[in-house]
């Protein structure tokens, strides 16, 4: 359980640090993978590369779509969620 809130206490950290610049949550995916293997090893539980990628390309699949997820909520919102939205149109535009 402390090893889970290390990990959950480094990824808050690093998505307050990278959170304005886009393509970050990339390094979050790998940090969970990371965590995933580290877990693994510590409970004695062998990891193929096969799993190991199953695992990326599924948490990447899921944050990518929980973030669409969550810009189409934003559009609902009135004014504040607009103006979120364009924040992040002109964020990922310009970098």
């Amino acid at each position: 359980m402390n090893l889970i809130l290390i990990y959950t206490l480094i990824a808050g950290v690093l998505a307050l640090v990278t959170a304005p610049i886009p393509g970050t949550s990339l390094l979050l995916t790998a940090l969970e993978v990371y965590m995933i293997v580290h877990l693994a090893q510590e409970n004695d539980f062998k990891l193929g590369l096969k799993e190991i990628g199953y695992s990326a390309a599924a948490l990447w699949g899921v944050s990518t779509l929980l973030q669409d997820i969550a810009l189409e909520i934003l559009t609902f919102v009135p004014i504040i969620g607009w103006a979120a939205e364009v924040v992040v149109a002109v964020v990922f535009v310009f970098f």
